[in-house]
């Protein structure tokens, strides 16, 4: 997988809504815009916190922030209902 989402996510313009954090409103347009599934999320958060070969500085801020705010919001993105109840 590459890190495109995190790219498009740091181009992604969000509306001004008043209620809502900005980072929030952000994240939640994005996940629905691009449907993020837990993959996309499971992805993210098992990458290190280091610039892996590929990848420039830049992008690496970018795969940063966008990891951030994953686990920042993950608890509304994440979808449990895959899991059996038990």
């Amino acid at each position: 997988m590459s890190y495109e989402l995190a790219q498009k996510y740091a181009a992604f313009e969000t509306p001004t809504i008043s209620g809502y954090s900005k980072a929030f409103l952000k994240m939640m347009l994005f996940a629905k815009e691009v449907k993020l599934t837990n993959s996309d999320v499971d992805y993210f958060m098992s990458l290190r916190p280091m610039r892996q070969e590929d990848e420039t500085a830049e992008d690496l801020k970018q795969r940063s922030k966008f990891s951030k705010a994953l686990l920042k919001y993950r608890s509304y993105l994440y979808d449990y209902s895959v899991f059996e109840k038990q």
